[in-house]
């Protein structure tokens, strides 16, 4: 009996440390995550308040795995300084019967754990994306009537002279996209977005537009009033997208593998037809032309994707059963410290996962998103930790 009821107190001391430890944590990285939000795009509060619940499920996918960490540290830290472990094994038991819960523990919240993480990139992220373009007009007015300017990482940029009733005075407008460069001057000007077509729609007056690309400049004058449309991702200062692979989930990633897979499929078959043609004629200079570099191109901008697209489904799954790890090699750390000390215990036990463990993991994660790595190469950042783990287990029972 006595081991079955000191397992279960074992168990409900860590799920109690972890839920406390959990919620508090989560909520000081959501406070990060809305400063940057703050800073970054210039959002108001109401904007920001929006955001929360997203915030706080990005926050939860990097606050679970050490939370867990410091609640099996300080848990067992204090048992093993009791000397509970020390009795233990005086009355026959090995140490394995009280390691086993938080093993199961570990085990458990890595499932659910590789769900967050999967919802943090593919639905929480892009939506706060999402929100922010919604949010562009309130945002660019903002930075306009403070900085009497606005800049986005897309190549979007406007000056002004001043902002009166909404409207632009003096406007000087650009737009690079496609190699081609617009450049608006306009009296007058009124920014909107339409949220239904994801467009921004810029009501210029007594305008003057110019369009500079590889084949010369033209220019535009256009009196009175004229709407001028553009994308809303263009406008968005950190210039991102829908569609990274980051933002697929892990069952739409399948699908999206096979689409690619198709296109550099039907690439590969064009170019080979090219050449064959090439050859053939006898113009070998067609081998290595334009349209063929250009097909090459995008077959590793192709390829390239393609290994992204790899990487994240180990990426989320390796990140959630970091949980499990983190139980593994915490447990008898923490036990062979034998400090009653949390924030000591948790500190120790802390340095092999910052020295090992997140260095493999981005060596590794670089290496997979470029290709030169299997995406299963992930794996071993855990791995490391549950071998460290296992010989320090073996050394808890032994001594």
């Amino acid at each position: 009996m006595f081991p079955s009821k000191f397992t279960r107190y074992i168990l409900w001391d860590v799920i109690k440390l972890f839920g406390l430890s959990l919620t508090a944590m989560t909520s000081l990285i959501s406070l990060v995550f809305v400063g940057q939000q703050l800073i970054a795009s210039d959002l108001s509060y109401l904007s920001v308040a929006k955001l929360m619940p997203y915030l706080f499920l990005m926050g939860l996918q990097y606050s679970v795995p050490p939370t867990i960490l410091f609640s099996v540290c300080c848990v067992y830290g204090r048992i093993s300084a009791d000397n509970e472990i020390v009795a233990l094994k005086s009355g026959g038991i090995s140490p394995m019967c009280i390691f086993r819960p938080a093993v199961i523990l570990g085990f458990l919240l890595s499932v659910p754990s590789v769900w967050i993480n999967d919802m943090a990139v593919s639905w929480a992220k892009p939506t706060i994306e999402h929100v922010i373009l919604r949010s562009l007009e309130e945002i660019i007015y903002k930075g306009l009537s403070s900085k009497k300017a606005y800049n986005s990482e897309k190549g979007f940029a406007i000056h002004v002279q001043e902002v009166k009733d909404r409207w632009l005075i003096k406007p000087n407008i650009w737009m690079q996209s496609d190699n081609q460069l617009t450049t608006i001057i306009a009296e007058r000007a009124k920014i909107s977005i339409d949220p239904e077509k994801d467009k921004m729609i810029i009501e210029l007056v007594d305008s003057l537009i110019v369009l500079v690309d590889g084949n010369g400049q033209k220019e535009s004058r256009i009196p009175g009033s004229e709407p001028f449309e553009m994308p809303l991702n263009l406008a968005n200062k950190n210039g991102t997208s829908s569609v990274r692979p980051a933002h697929y989930s892990i069952g739409q990633i399948p699908a999206e593998l096979a689409r690619e897979n198709g296109l550099n499929d039907r690439r590969r078959e064009k170019l080979a037809t090219r050449q064959a043609i090439a050859l053939a004629s006898g113009r070998y200079v067609s081998l290595n032309d334009d349209a063929s570099r250009k097909i090459a191109d995008e077959m590793a901008e192709t390829d390239n994707r393609l290994a992204r697209l790899k990487t994240e489904p180990m990426r989320r799954w390796s990140q959630g059963f970091s949980c499990l790890a983190f139980v593994w090699i915490g447990v008898p750390m923490a036990v062979l410290i034998r400090s009653a000390d949390y924030w000591w215990t948790f500190g120790v036990c802390f340095v092999p996962i910052l020295l090992i463990y997140y260095p493999i993991f981005g060596l590794t994660l670089e290496f997979s998103k470029d290709g030169t790595w299997p995406a299963s190469t992930l794996w071993l950042s855990n791995i490391t930790l549950i071998l460290i783990g296992t010989w320090q287990m073996r050394k808890v029972i032994r001594t």
